[in-house]
């Protein structure tokens, strides 16, 4: 990392892409020439990239663009300039509800190339610097949603150690192979296979009551206009504002969240719009992915307390359904206001007839956020708990049960005649030797 390939840099490159080193003689030979063609091509360590871009540039002059293409495809480039699948070892899933994450050594790579980038030593990415880090990709995948604006940035809009380390689990959550290829381009040296890594099943997380997860997806249900947006905005860092925009696209906010025991957590809200929820729900495995889901509601607008609480019953349906069942919070918004009649009595008779907490209250306005992201990570960590059931679900498990022991009854009955026959014919045996 001092900008420039020693000669041992320098042959090393050498044998992997033509498996053949170069004398010391010859090294010399490299140097001497760039240095004459280009003054800033050598410097006291060795051959700058200036340099080293020259010595590409030379081969393609004298019509050996053969070369330069051993090289490219040594390191695992196509014909477009892209990484080809198959240098690409993402490790595949065997069902919908198995994540993939970073692993620790891609993690500590991460930290590492930060430093590297923190020229200034501020703790925080300038644009320029971000552009720096993508500027051997193809472009940078943080430009364009779902990543644009969906990680902690500084009062000076510069993106935090936090907000960059986010930014990465939510690529690799989304997206594996473009987390993957992106660690590549810009200098992941270690082996591929070795940078990701698939989460256990939810389903078995929540049987063994416990997770060995550390990105957590928490999908946020509401009404319009109810405070989802400022839920996310906070979270990220960014003040309040009483402009409402309609949210019309799912939208992203990642952070790392820190643990009393001293753990770290990253935690992925996405926003669901209210219009979007039936298209979303259509999907049979789009709870898969989902470690909590929240559902927020204006706590003075009694419409959008009945819009978040059936959108609540609806999740609740679909999971016990399709075998994702999540578990669930309420959150109270706009807590600053006053609340609608009946609202206490409206909430803790939804919250007692499914099974759940109480709704969170909260105000991002007055800036109390109830401690919220850290009660959202708890539920997470304990996957067995807070899962709503609906009357059709504890009927359901009812005769489910009603007809387990009802088999278990037929079963211990036919195995008490077999022994009762079985005993006969032994007296009768017995009974006529006797005779």
């Amino acid at each position: 990392m001092d900008d420039a390939l020693s000669d041992t840099e320098l042959n090393e490159f050498q044998v992997r892409c033509f498996d053949a080193p170069l004398q010391p003689s010859e090294i010399n030979g490299v140097k001497t020439v760039v240095q004459q063609k280009v003054p800033d091509g050598v410097n006291s360590h060795g051959l700058t990239f200036p340099g080293f871009l020259y010595v590409h540039i030379m081969f393609l002059r004298k019509g050996r663009p053969e070369t330069l293409w051993a090289v490219l495809r040594n390191y695992g480039y196509d014909n477009d300039l892209k990484l080809r699948d198959d240098s690409l070892p993402v490790p595949s899933k065997n069902a919908s509800d198995q994540s993939v994450e970073l692993t620790n050594e891609a993690i500590e790579f991460l930290n590492g190339i930060f430093r590297l980038l923190d020229t200034d030593k501020d703790r925080a990415l300038r644009p320029a610097e971000v552009d720096k880090l993508f500027c051997t990709a193809p472009s940078s995948p943080w430009n364009d949603a779902p990543y644009k604006d969906a990680a902690e940035k500084n009062d000076m809009g510069y993106i935090t150690l936090n907000g960059f380390l986010s930014q990465w689990a939510l690529m690799t959550l989304l997206d594996p192979p473009c987390s993957l290829a992106n660690l590549i381009y810009i200098g992941y040296s270690g082996n591929p296979a070795a940078a990701l890594r698939v989460t256990r099943r939810r389903s078995v997380d929540c049987k063994k009551q416990a997770t060995e997860r550390n990105v957590f997806q928490c999908y946020v249900f509401g009404s319009k206009n109810s405070g989802k947006s400022a839920l996310l905005d906070s979270f990220l860092g960014r003040p309040f504002s009483n402009n409402y925009t309609p949210t019309t696209d799912e939208q992203f906010a990642a952070n790392t969240i820190e643990l009393i025991r001293g753990t770290k957590k990253v935690l992925v809200l996405r926003e669901i719009p209210e219009g979007e929820v039936p298209r979303v729900l259509s999907n049979q495995d789009y709870l898969a992915a989902c470690d909590v889901a929240i559902f927020v509601y204006d706590s003075s607008n009694e419409h959008s307390w009945k819009k978040s609480r059936d959108m609540l019953e609806q999740v609740a349906r679909q999971g016990e359904l399709t075998g994702y069942r999540v578990p669930c919070l309420l959150i109270a918004a706009k807590d600053d206001l006053t609340p609608y009649p009946r609202a206490v009595q409206d909430s803790v008779k939804a919250t007692q007839e499914l099974g759940i907490e109480a709704p969170i209250h909260l105000s991002m306005k007055l800036g109390d956020s109830s401690n919220v992201y850290h009660k959202i990570v708890s539920v997470a960590e304990h996957p067995h708990l807070s899962i709503p059931e609906t009357e059709i679900g504890r009927k359901r498990k009812q005769y489910h049960k009603l007809l387990q022991n009802s088999l278990i009854f037929a079963s211990v009955g036919t195995a008490m005649a077999v022994v009762g026959l079985a005993a006969l014919r032994a007296y009768s045996v017995k009974k006529n030797s006797s005779g």
